[in-house]
Order: structure tokens, then sequence, then C-alpha cells
């Protein structure tokens, strides 16, 4: 999906907004998991469509025929411009060999991870465990995206690193960004309204389980129709042509049987055909009843009938043209000229308000409002003038009703930073928000009722001051999920997440 209709759903931007903050923040190792067709591959599209141009992407997208020195291969030679490497060595010797002397920003993202070979995952753990060894580590951000099962077990497998791997699910749309997400699809596809009954919408969205994947899916087989066709019988050429011959004899058969039946009535007498001609007419049928007077006689023909019937009215045609006036119901204007006197265009310059076909003079005589206007005129100027130069009294305003004004929200004191760099590094925290400003994070905490329950801590993301509200100590992070699921809806609403102390610690450092 090029134009990334997933970016406009709440949930999906919260995600990407999240991603982006530990990759420039904490550079950490990322699995972002999800059932098939849940739209891992969108978001990593548009994370990467989002990442500032400091930082380097080494991109690849796995299939099952890679084996892992292909991997090593793919990877490396978007590190840097013409490498030289042996794709037998490890990721990691071969990376930092490369990169030695230069500090770099890079992200490794990798699409379908589950589908390449099992040794990949432990290479790049090692590569990052080698980086935080260094004097001046690279800022190294690794992002793997697969299936929940796998992101779950490659995760419970990496240890000796002081910030463990974090795993991000890619949840289900929710029923309203379904229903929103089918429609803007359908209304790209051009998908009639009609193909799109509320019964089928219902159908689709319950087959999908919130799997946008799903859903394209349907709307591409509607349009389509997919369905299996039946396969029209073929038409039997043989038969046909065999009915057509048939015929064709049949007819030529017909068409001999006259000429025997000739044959056998040889010997019979034809009767002789009369060929004299008819009796020639009396008289001109043209003159017949040109004189107005004359009468017809009694042994006048049927051929003289059908002449005086046949013959048109006279008409009368004129002799000239009497005049060459051209009137309102004349025809001929062609190569004719009207000309328009100048008093009649004087009239027309003077009053402009007159529209009709007839002058307002005649109209009004004809109407008889021009007497009434007459009579309107003399008594005109007795009549007294209205004042119209007394100046408007304005309303006077209203005083303005006292209304109640709200009081600012308490202020919210920061945490010590010594309170959180006693917590165990691989305890877990939740985090409740993040905002610029200290208003935002006094309201946040005013609203909800958290006050004395959260600690809030400042660091900096992109050069400017950022301020985070975490609350609860967790020794793992199924029991922040845990505690996360218990928290309010309202809370809930804000997306809040899991964060290690070791993560905040680093943040604090900033």
């Amino acid at each position: 999906m090029t134009n990334n209709k997933l970016l406009k759903l709440p949930s999906q931007r919260q995600l990407v907004d999240r991603l982006l903050h530990l990759i420039e923040f904490n550079h950490p190792f990322i699995f972002l998991s999800g059932k098939p067709g849940s739209g891992r591959g969108t978001l990593c599209e548009s994370l990467l469509g989002q990442l500032p141009d400091s930082v380097r992407v080494v991109s690849l997208i796995g299939s099952n025929a890679m084996k892992m020195a292909d991997v090593r291969q793919l990877l490396l030679q978007q590190v840097v411009a013409r490498p030289l490497f042996n794709a037998q060595d490890a990721l990691a010797d071969s990376f930092f060999r490369m990169l030695e002397g230069k500090s770099s920003t890079l992200l490794l993202a990798i699409e379908r991870a589950d589908e390449l070979p099992a040794d990949l995952v432990g290479e790049l753990w090692a590569l990052c465990r080698h980086n935080d060894t260094l004097h001046t580590p690279h800022k190294l951000a690794i992002l793997l995206s697969g299936n929940d099962v796998w992101c779950r077990n490659q995760k419970a497998a990496l240890k000796g690193r002081a910030m463990p791997a974090l795993e991000l699910e890619v949840a289900p749309l929710s029923a309203p960004e379904q229903r929103i997400f089918l429609y803007e699809k359908a209304k790209e596809l051009k998908i009639p309204t009609a193909l799109l009954p509320k019964p089928k919408v219902e159908e689709i969205l319950n087959a999908a389980s919130g799997h946008p994947s799903a859903i394209m899916q349907s709307l591409e087989d509607i349009m389509t129709d997919r369905r299996p066709k039946k396969r029209q019988a073929e038409l039997p050429v043989k038969k046909i042509a065999t009915v057509l011959a048939l015929a064709a004899a049949a007819l030529l058969a017909l068409s001999y049987l006259p000429l025997f039946d000739d044959e056998g009535k040889g010997g019979a007498e034809v009767p002789p055909q009369s060929t004299a001609l008819p009796s020639p007419i009396a008289a001109d049928p043209l003159s017949v009843g040109a004189a107005s007077g004359a009468q017809p006689s009694e042994s006048a023909t049927p051929a003289n009938q059908v002449a005086r019937d046949w013959q048109p009215d006279a008409k009368t045609l004129p002799q000239k043209v009497e005049s060459e006036t051209v009137t309102a119901e004349s025809t001929n204007y062609e190569g004719r000229r009207v000309v328009i006197s100048d008093e009649v265009v004087e009239k027309l310059m003077t009053q402009p308000n007159v529209s009709g076909a007839l002058p307002t003079e005649v109209v009004n005589e004809l109407t008889g409002v021009g007497s009434q206007a007459a009579s309107t005129q003399v008594m005109s100027p007795t009549a007294p003038k209205a004042s119209t130069s007394a100046p408007a009294v304005k309303a006077a305003p209203k005083p303005a009703a006292n209304e109640p004004v709200a009081a600012p929200s308490p202020k919210v004191a920061l945490t010590p930073v010594a309170t959180l760099n006693k917590k165990p590094r691989n305890h877990f925290s939740i985090q409740l928000m993040g905002a610029s400003n200290t208003q935002a994070v006094d309201n946040f905490v005013a609203e909800h009722g958290l006050a004395g329950k959260v600690w809030v801590y400042k660091t900096r993301f992109r050069g400017s001051p950022w301020y985070v509200v975490v609350q609860g100590d967790y020794a793992n992070s199924t029991q922040a999920k845990a505690a996360i699921r218990k928290l309010s809806p309202d809370l809930l609403k804000g997306q809040p997440w899991p964060k290690s102390f070791a993560q905040i610690q680093k943040e604090l450092k900033q």
C-alpha cells in the first residue's frame, strides 16, 4: 500500500511514534510481532519513511530461499560502498572492520526475519553486545519483524546485555478502525456501493478479525470476481455441419421437381392470352375541369374521373414584392440593414432602466400608469420629506456575565534522579505519557488523579526537553503487561507500554 492508509488510524500512528522514540533514544534490539496479515510490512514502510536523515537504514526482506551467506552479503553491501568481506565470516567481524574509526547511526530493519536462517538472530545479538564494549559505540538499532510465536521464543533466548530485547506487538485493528479502513480502500479501488451492502460489509469484517490484509483480499476478490465459473459446453460442430449438408441437399432436390411436372404436362393446351389494347381516352385528362362552369357528361369515363381527382388546386402566385420593408413578421432578413434613428438611441442612453420590447412611455400610456404617476408628482412637492440623517441609536453593550475561570492544575515536581537510579535495571515500569512541557504533565496528572502515584523525570528528545510519566515497579515485563490491563479505560486510551529501568536510567543521562 503505497499511500499508507494505516498511518491515519490512531493505533498504528502511535506504534510508529513509539518506534521512532526508541530508535532515536535507546538504539534498542526490537522484535515487531504480529499475526500474519496484521500489517507488519506496511508499518515498517511507514517507519522508514519518517526516520530523520541522520539515520542510515540497512533493510532486508527475508525469504525461505536465502542462506546465511546471502544474508550477510546483502546486509554488508549497504553498510559501505564497495565492501571487501568474506561472506563466511560472522557479521560482527566484517561489520566493525568496515566501520573502524567512523561513528555511525544505523538501523538494521529486517522484515520476515522468521523465514531466514536461525543463526541470524544470534549474530545480530553478538553485534549489539560487541558494540556495547567499544570506547565510542555506534548508535545501532535493530528491528526484526516476524510472527508472534517466533518473536516470543527468540526474545526469551537472548541474554547477557544490560538493555534486554523488546517486543512490540502489532495489535489487530479495532472495530471502528476496521470499518474506516474498509471504506477508505473501497473508495480507493473504486468499488461501487451496490457491491458493498451492509450484510456484505459485516461478513468481511467478521472474517478479517482486525487484519488489514484480510480486508484488502476480500475487496480485491469483489473487484476481480475470482469465483470459479462454469465452463461453457463446446458446440457440436460435426453435428451442425451434418444437419446443414442434409438441409442443402433437400433444397436442391426440391428445386428439380417443377422440371418433371412440365415434362408430364407437355401435351396440354395452353389457353390463348388476350393482346387487345385498352380503348383510347376521348379527351385530354388535363383539360377536364379547366373551365369553371363545365358540367361532367354522363358518358365520362373512369379515366376522366381519375384525372379530375389528381389535378391540384390552382393557386395564384404573387406578381412581385410590393414593399422591401422589414417588419417583425418578415422572414427575409438576409442582406437587409436596419437603421435606428438618433432620437431612439439618445432616449435609450438617457433611460437605461428601459428593458422591454416597448418604451416605458408607451407601456404607461396603455396601462394608465402615467396618469397616476403624474398625480403623484403633483402631490409629492407638498409632502414633507422624512428625515434620513438621524443618527442610529446603538444599544449599550451589556456587561459580560462573570464566567468562572478554571483553576490551574497543581504543579507536579520532578522525581529525584537518585530515586530512579536506585531501581534494579532489570525491573520494569509503565510509561503513561510523554510531553514537551510541564503544563501538559500537570494537566494529565490532575485529570487522572495520579498525584503522588507516579514518577516524572526529564530527558531530551531531538535536542529539546522531554518529560516522561511512569508508574509502578515490576519484576518483569509480564507483570507490567498484566498491570496495564488493569488500568482505567481513560489511561488505556494513551496506549501505555512497559519500560525497563535500564532504559529509564539511560534516558536520565541525556
